[in-house]
């Protein structure tokens, strides 16, 4: 689903800061598991209270924690998984329009050998706790005023300016995103087969939309949806019963050998091996 009202299923309660019709910021608990499948068109800060949860991205899955800060770029294909909670589970969610970032961003992120777009969690330090602690007050004391983001999301930046890669990262999915394609594969990533039907999507060449996957994320646009695939897949393993030929099929692989195959060299185990898996056992 696209996540641009801040609103999740198995949200216990959920407060939005609303700005010129659009809700810019959110503060959502969860008091049970909860697992979703996330289109993010624009980019997002992810500042987590309380709780831990795995976030899916291609072959690296995320394991976080109270006091963890995750940026998530724009245009994102992504699988989360709110664990059981054994109190509760709280995170604040901050849109960053792409404007916002080329404004600030732009001259700081230079390096041009920066990674691919990719979820990123940021060294925990004191000023962001002290920036995720006022965000906190404010939502949760109902005598204070709704902020101006632009007196809010130009801190955050101003916290991200210091990673010079990740500003870089942030820099090129803003300068160079890919709506309409990422768009269409937050729904049919399953039923593509050839490099022409993605290229359609985004209403380019192939020549051309290899160029973009290989700026962007480093990668071939299949092997992109491959990995995309085995994400879905090692999600649905954790967040589902159903049987790992079902999976199989309902991710886009039409051999259920070719899937053990890719499993296994993309995470390392066997599909019932991660299935069975502990959390620990899960890199951050």
């Amino acid at each position: 689903m696209p996540f641009d009202s801040l609103s999740l299923a198995g949200q216990h309660t959920i407060k939005t800061w609303e700005q010129q019709g659009r809700n810019w910021a959110s503060y959502s608990v969860y008091q049970q598991q909860a697992a979703h499948e996330l289109y993010i068109p624009q980019t997002v800060l992810n500042l987590v209270i309380q709780g831990e949860k795995r976030m899916y991205d291609g072959r690296q899955v995320h394991y976080l924690q109270a006091g963890d800060v995750m940026i998530i770029p724009a245009g994102s294909l992504l699988c989360s998984e709110i664990l059981q909670p054994r109190q509760q589970y709280g995170s604040i969610n901050l849109v960053i329009p792409d404007e916002m970032i080329l404004a600030s961003l732009k001259k700081k992120g230079r390096k041009n050998n920066v990674p691919g777009r990719a979820l990123t969690t940021l060294p925990v330090s004191r000023q962001w706790r002290h920036f995720t602690q006022s965000l906190l007050r404010r939502f949760t004391n109902g005598h204070l005023s709704v902020p101006d983001c632009h007196d809010i999301i130009p801190e955050a930046l101003h916290l991200i300016s210091g990673n010079e890669p990740v500003s870089a990262m942030l820099t090129k999915a803003a300068m160079f995103p890919l709506p309409d394609v990422m768009e269409k594969l937050s729904t049919g990533i399953a039923e593509v087969r050839l490099l022409e039907e993605m290229a359609a999507m985004g209403h380019m060449s192939t020549a051309t939309l290899k160029r973009r996957f290989r700026d962007i994320y480093h990668s071939s646009p299949m092997h992109w949806v491959l990995e995309k695939r085995l994400q879905m897949a090692g999600f649905l393993l954790r967040t589902t019963e159903q049987p790992i030929p079902e999976i199989a099929y309902s991710t886009g692989f039409e051999d259920v050998t070719h899937f053990y195959r890719q499993f296994r060299h993309c995470f390392k185990v066997t599909p019932l091996q991660w299935r069975k898996m502990e959390t620990d056992l899960f890199s951050k």
